[in-house]
């Protein structure tokens, strides 16, 4: 009896899990956003948002410090090169001009008083230098007559040699005519002849001996007019040697004169400047974009006062994000649309971009415009738009449509049947808006959203997409 109670809860069992099957409902076709996937594109185009800056904005400054009597601009106002935008109190100015100007007539004054001294300290030096060469040609008479004189005493002194073997002679002569009387061998005739001759020579060394005398004298006085003359030399010389030694002095005292009156002019000339440097000038034709300072402010040197925009010479700054960053090259061409004309397009291209990023992880580009025209204004807000060849075709998918497959890019597509079907592609680009894809063609139907909820062969209703995302391009 219990084997068949067994059999028949089997069978009751087997029954109930029959019954069961029998009851599973189908999957329920749920509906799916898709996006219908358009041409192909060769070319990508990206805009961004920016504003109309000028390429160049000056700080000007005051090159002194003081205070500020005056700022003759408002923010807004057009300037041209070299219009006085502020001025600063120049009283103190002034004052040093005068006083420096009073200290380069000073030194002027001693320089003047110095060239006299040396024109006068000249005059002496060739005075002297005349007297000393007249004394020079002095010592040189005075040496002649020197030589002249002690010739004079050598013959002198000869003279008297001779003068003096006459009378030794004659008074031989007398002594033997003497002597022959007394033996009466001579006449008194002779001893007088004798006696006569011996007075002539004795007279006549004398007279030689006198002329020598003088002569030996005549040397004394011209050696004497020599030393004298020597003396005079010497002196002369002295004069000379203190009139140069007076003019170096001079010389000396000029230079340094001088030097004081060019260090006085350049003071001069610096407090003129510095006088001058209390107007602040533009050194560029623009607009005024800011005011630092106003009147009765003292600022410092350097501290800037207006800030001027360069006119003519504006472009747009934009920032982008390390996408686009990696794309973005100096020279590249850009079409500039403004949001005041959107109609009208403006040519450009990039100038310069930044070398880092900001805090956002954003990178500043500066697009300049080619003809700027008269519509640009300064903070306008304005779109850059660059187009790019691509090398492969693509097409623009929301951002929700990827679905990744390990480590292959794929996408859900729909079939005639509503049934999807997993397409591997690959991704060309990151956009801010989308992607960029390759490996589809156009007309191709694409799950959009819910990408991960989805397996191969649903069946789906198709439900055009109502995503944020749309393809600019």
């Amino acid at each position: 009896m219990k084997p068949v109670l067994g059999l028949l809860a089997l069978l009751a069992v087997l029954s109930l899990s029959a019954c069961k099957q029998e009851t599973v409902e189908a999957e329920p076709i749920r509906p799916a956003q898709v996006w219908q996937t358009q041409n192909t594109i060769a070319q990508q185009t990206e805009t961004y948002s920016g504003e109309v800056k000028a390429r160049q904005e000056v700080d000007l400054a005051f090159r002194v410090g003081g205070k500020l009597i005056e700022r003759l601009v408002d923010i807004g106002a057009e300037v041209k090169q070299g219009q006085v935008l502020a001025r600063l109190d120049d009283e103190d100015s002034k004052l040093s001009v005068n006083q420096s100007a009073a200290g380069l007539q000073a030194s002027l004054g001693s320089l003047t008083s110095a060239q006299s001294n040396l024109s006068g300290a000249q005059g002496r030096l060739a005075s002297a230098k005349a007297n000393l060469i007249a004394t020079q040609a002095s010592l040189e008479t005075a040496y002649s007559a020197v030589d002249t004189a002690k010739s004079s005493a050598a013959a002198a002194e000869s003279s008297v040699g001779v003068a003096q073997a006459e009378v030794d002679n004659a008074q031989l002569e007398y002594n033997r005519t003497l002597k022959l009387i007394k033996q009466g061998f001579a006449s008194q005739a002779v001893l007088d002849g004798n006696t006569q001759r011996l007075k002539s020579a004795q007279a006549n060394l004398k007279s030689v001996q006198s002329n020598a005398a003088a002569a030996r004298a005549q040397v004394k006085s011209a050696e004497s007019k020599v030393a004298t003359t020597q003396a005079q030399v010497s002196a002369a010389e002295g004069d000379v040697a203190a009139a140069n030694a007076n003019i170096q002095a001079l010389n000396g005292q000029i230079k340094s004169a001088q030097a004081q009156v060019d260090s006085t002019q350049e003071q001069l000339k610096l407090v003129k400047n510095q006088s001058g440097y209390t107007s602040l000038t533009s050194n560029v034709n623009g607009v005024v974009t800011r005011t630092l300072v106003e009147a009765g402010q003292v600022v410092a040197s350097g501290q800037a006062v207006v800030t001027v925009a360069k006119a003519g010479e504006y472009e747009v700054q934009i920032r982008v994000g390390e996408q686009a960053i990696q794309q973005a090259k100096v020279d590249t061409p850009a079409s500039i649309r403004l949001w005041a004309d959107s109609n009208q397009s403006l040519q450009g291209k990039i100038r310069e971009i930044a070398p880092a990023a900001d805090a956002n992880r954003t990178w500043l580009v500066k697009v300049a415009v080619d003809d700027p025209q008269q519509i640009l204004k300064l903070g306008m807000t304005a779109t850059v738009a660059f187009s790019q060849d691509l090398g492969t075709p693509v097409t623009w998918l929301p951002p929700t449509a990827l679905f990744q497959q390990g480590e292959q890019a794929a996408v859900w597509l729909v079939d005639a049947n509503k049934q999807t079907q997993l397409k591997p592609i690959k991704v060309e680009r990151y956009l801010n808006n989308g992607l960029l894809v390759s490996g589809l063609d156009a007309n191709q139907t694409v799950i959009a959203a819910g990408a991960t909820r989805v397996h191969a062969g649903q069946q789906v209703i198709p439900v055009p997409y109502n995503g944020e995302a749309k393809p600019e391009l």
